[in-house]
């Protein structure tokens, strides 16, 4: 199917930062055996945090005060000393102290280089072989979350639902032993489809009467999600079927498993709603508290009509998603539905300059095969001469619309879908042979656009001829067919030669009589 869904990227922003970052480029004394005193604690509180989501925090470097030089040292956390000599654009490890100080050219509050640190820290953790583990872990049972009594030092905080190297820095220090980090909780996102087959993609294509069907997936990852409500808006030449709606509640994929809420229910868990203050077509009111990193997944269908636009522009369904007390509204997303039409040229070659003589009065009907099965189209004349708009197909060979080439040879026919199709002639003009057999005719979109930058164009294919206007070129032969047998023609053949007969038998009787008086 089909597209991978977007992948969270909610990120801790740390919002005191000046003190925080700076590590001191304080100078040692040599003393490498020195004892470390313990320098107090502190604690990391975490606002704006998402409910039931873990936190975790791992020390990178300690905090320690030596008392025979009066001074502090960072030094490397045990198995976090890898990373410190790793990252040695930014840090230099004094292998005889264990002081580890900041040598990068950027300021130590350099937003940008503690970002980098962060993620590179990020994915030292969650490499295996480096032994690291977290020293604290919580899961938030509200908007605020802190960890206390923790050595001072330099910090990675992380989430569990999001990637180790989407974490932020922060340290707690003597002038400064207590930290806040704000999450910063990612917009809701929502991405719509349609199928095509089987497949799900940004664009399909169907005929006039055909069903097409939709999805729709939102991903909750703001920390507080109130107030979801699903707007979509399809096109003139779609019409929503509402009893066609499913809302499925999945697990998050980052997350693994499948669907744990399953199907929810109409009036209890959300409301349809198609009778709306905007001008969408629907929405969908989610009337039960979502959680954070729920993924939902909605899923209906609308009927082509034939007031679908024909051609390479399509039929646009559009979804957005207003969320929170502000009802702030996502980015859209829209699928397009391309419809086709093919027409038909009838002419005669009457020679010199006359090789493309126009023919009214031929008729023909289409057709196309599922399976064993014919099914013929059924039209409707539109309020432009000669272009017919397809109303529906019936197995029913008698109940097929027969459609009449006017003084130019030019019809249409539109509201068809991709595929193959059979024209036939049922009626030639007068003094014209009819074709002895259908004319296999195959609309031919090529490839469907995936994203919205990306263009379409159709081709329609008969015999050797690949036709870029899309017109199927049906000539004629002037001629007479013999009559079959038991026509009028035959009859009085018949009629004139019998009496021919009598006469001639009546002569030859009365010639023989003369002859013998």
């Amino acid at each position: 199917m089909k597209k991978t869904i977007q992948k969270l990227m909610a990120a801790l922003l740390a919002v005191a930062m000046l003190c925080a970052m700076a590590i001191p480029a304080f100078a040692t004394d040599g003393d490498a055996t020195a004892t470390a005193a313990a320098t107090g604690t502190g604690s990391i509180t975490i606002e704006n945090a998402v409910t039931n989501q873990t936190y975790k925090i791992y020390r990178i470097l300690n905090l320690e005060y030596h008392a025979d030089t009066n001074s502090y040292r960072y030094t490397a956390n045990g198995a976090w000393e890898g990373f410190i000599l790793r990252e040695n654009n930014n840090f230099k490890l004094d292998k005889e102290t264990g002081a580890v100080t900041w040598i990068n050219t950027n300021p130590e509050n350099n937003g940008t280089a503690i970002q980098q640190i962060a993620n590179s820290a990020g994915k030292y953790a969650e490499y295996t072989p480096n032994n690291v583990q977290e020293d604290g872990s919580a899961k938030a049972t509200g908007i605020t979350l802190t960890f206390s009594n923790l050595p001072l030092g330099w910090y990675l905080v992380v989430s569990d639902l999001v990637d180790l190297d989407k974490g932020a820095l922060c340290s707690i220090g003597t002038t400064d032993p207590n930290a806040v980090i704000r999450e910063k909780n990612s917009k809701p996102t929502i991405e719509k489809e349609v199928y095509e087959g089987d497949t799900l993609g940004y664009s399909n294509d169907a005929g006039i009467g055909d069903t097409v069907k939709f999805q729709t997936r939102i991903h909750v990852t703001d920390g507080n999600p109130t107030n979801y409500v699903l707007h979509d808006t399809m096109s003139k030449g779609l019409d929503f079927n509402e009893k066609s709606v499913t809302v499925l509640l999945m697990r998050d994929p980052k997350t693994g498993g499948s669907n744990y809420g399953g199907n929810l229910t109409p009036g209890t868990d959300y409301e349809l709603v198609t009778s709306t203050s905007d001008t969408c077509t629907f929405e969908i009111k989610f009337l039960k508290a979502l959680k954070p990193y729920d993924y939902i997944q909605v899923d209906y269908s609308a009927t082509v009509t034939s007031d679908a636009v024909i051609g390479t522009t399509g039929n646009d369904n559009k979804a957005v998603l207003t969320y929170g007390n502000n009802s702030t509204t996502t980015e859209s997303s829209t699928t397009k539905t391309y419809v086709w039409e093919m027409g038909v040229r009838k002419f005669a070659n009457l020679g010199g300059d006359d090789t493309n003589h126009a023919l009214a009065d031929a008729e023909f009907q289409l057709y196309k095969k599922d399976g064993d099965t014919q099914k013929y189209a059924k039209f409707v004349e539109t309020s432009t001469t000669s272009v017919y708009k397809l109303t529906g197909w019936t197995n029913n060979a008698t109940e097929a619309i027969k459609v009449k080439t006017p003084a130019n040879g030019n019809i249409t026919f539109e509201g068809l879908d991709a595929g193959t199709y059979y024209l036939e002639e049922t009626k030639a003009p007068v003094g014209y042979n009819k074709l002895t057999a259908p004319i296999t005719v195959v609309i031919d979109r090529g490839t469907l656009p995936t994203v919205a930058s990306q263009t379409i164009s159709y081709t329609v294919k008969y015999g050797d001829t690949t036709a870029d206007d899309h017109v199927v070129r049906v000539e004629n032969k002037a001629g007479t067919v013999l009559p079959s047998t038991g026509g009028m023609g035959t009859t009085l053949f018949y009629v004139i030669g019998g009496g021919l007969m009598v006469a001639a038998i009546v002569l030859l009787v009365t010639k023989k009589r003369m002859e013998n008086k």
